[in-house]
């Protein structure tokens, strides 16, 4: 599962406790840092952080893990003069929010949590709404003790911090790229479409700063939402945080200040730069999601469904393609066809099933002894072709050997009854070099087809030239 990461044993894992502690430390003094005078901060990054990084990494999810994160909480409060009631309180409300947060998207599905579904935001969404109502709610109650304001204004302030919270910076952890993420839509355009989405944002920022108005708060979406559809999920989710923590802030500054004086104030601009974070991730999400179904559905044509190799429409385009780039050089290009030697015996015998199970085993023994540059595809029912680019004719002649010699040798699959059944192939093969110079891939196929034919008439399991 992509998602998972293993943890490293023994002493480690103290270490990764002591990292993840030390960026929750981190996170909470950038929050600490950001409070008006008196009351709580306007930026509190570190539930949503901790919150992304456990789902995003859930071997995380230990008891050391959450002890780790508690202990930064804590100490980030009492070195900046927190009292210890204030510190177990306000925290212990911060990670109960959390833990709902993390209860509810630990149910969901990989493709979820990796928001390639349309789905994901709204998810988002809705587990934000429960983890800042809990947090809010559980923490509301220090307003009069440690604030001597109403606990109403501390539960409206709450809320709103962490919703928006929770929708900026968790979709970034999510979405931070791995390794078997698709290029975006972008990639390999020139340079001007590359730039050009990015370029409308800091065109918003400009028009923003000489109209003002309260419809500021809108400027960006054009540009947020075109990002969303040109670049990567992640890009597009930490753009959309840039973007909404500056027009906060521009919206906010000489305005606003994040105290109960203004809790009405904040609460509507919170909820509006939420708001305006969520149409960008959902656009993002469904860009996602169809990207992957395209790529799904492009698979499914050129794949064959029963082995996974190439379909014959598929195989023949790789092939002139293969043979139209090496065919003239030195080396020049092979093509094989093999057969599986009395596959009609197989399904008679053994029933349907069970040729296909062989199908699937030959399939496999052929592609681990192949190249990655060669191309392996289904010609249908028992036949497949192969193209070796890069190969003279005696070392064509050698990896054919080997294939046979890799489905010959194999116990390939077990009869309903437990016993081994083995099969061989036929295979016929033709070099480029041995043919005129605008031969194309059927070409080269009819020979190697004739060959393979001289080669079942000839005996079977044997590799015969054309």
């Amino acid at each position: 599962m992509p998602f998972s990461v293993a943890l490293p044993r023994s002493s480690a894992r103290h270490w990764l406790w002591l990292g993840l502690g030390a960026i929750i430390f981190a996170a909470c003094l950038v929050g600490i840092f950001a409070r008006p005078i008196g009351f709580l901060s306007a930026f509190w990054p570190a539930n949503a952080l901790l919150l992304g990084l456990l789902v995003r990494f859930p071997a995380l999810a230990r008891p050391a893990a959450w002890g780790a994160a508690a202990v930064g909480y804590v100490a980030a409060d009492l070195i900046t003069g927190s009292s210890w009631g204030m510190a177990l309180w306000l925290n212990g409300a911060n990670l109960l929010g959390v833990t709902v947060g993390w209860l509810i998207l630990r149910r969901l599905s990989e493709p979820v949590l990796r928001l390639r579904r349309t789905v994901s935001a709204m998810y988002l969404l809705l587990t934000a709404l429960a983890a800042s109502a809990v947090g809010a709610l559980a923490g509301s109650g220090a307003a009069p003790v440690y604030f001597h304001s109403p606990w109403t204004d501390l539960l409206s302030l709450w809320f709103s911090t962490e919703l928006m919270n929770y929708m900026l910076i968790v979709p970034v952890v999510l979405a931070m790229p791995r390794d078997d993420d698709p290029p975006s839509a972008v990639h390999g355009a020139p340079l001007f479409w590359r730039v050009a989405p990015v370029g409308s944002l800091l065109l918003a920022e400009a028009i923003r700063s000489v109209v003002g108005g309260p419809g500021v708060l809108a400027f960006a979406v054009p540009g947020l939402l075109w990002c969303a559809l040109s670049y990567s999920t992640f890009v597009a989710c930490l753009l959309s945080l840039v973007v909404c923590l500056w027009t906060m802030a521009g919206v906010a500054m000489g305005v606003l200040n994040f105290t109960p004086a203004h809790a009405s104030d904040v609460l509507s601009l919170r909820v509006g730069v939420t708001l305006l974070a969520l149409g960008p991730l959902a656009v993002a999400c469904a860009s996602a999601a169809r990207a992957e179904t395209l790529r799904r559905l492009d698979h499914a044509v050129r794949h064959d469904d029963l082995t996974g190799v190439l379909a014959r429409r598929a195989f023949m385009r790789q092939g002139q393609r293969l043979l139209t780039r090496y065919g003239r050089e030195t080396s020049g290009v092979a093509v094989l066809m093999l057969d599986v030697d009395h596959f009609k015996q197989v399904n008679d015998q053994h029933g349907h099933a069970t040729g296909d199970r062989l199908l699937v085993a030959i399939t496999q023994a052929l592609a681990t002894t192949l190249r990655a540059q060669d191309a392996l595809g289904r010609m249908g029912g028992e036949e497949f072709g192969v193209v070796l680019p890069e190969v003279s004719h005696a070392e064509a002649q050698a990896v054919a050997e080997r294939l046979r010699t890799a489905v010959a040798q194999q116990a390939v699959i077990s009869t309903p009854r437990g016993e081994p059944l083995h099969a061989t192939v036929s295979i016929g093969l033709v070099h480029s070099a041995s043919m005129s110079g605008e031969a194309d891939i059927d070409t080269l196929l009819l020979a190697a087809d004739a060959a393979l034919y001289r080669a079942k008439t000839d005996g079977r399991n044997r590799v015969e030239p054309g």
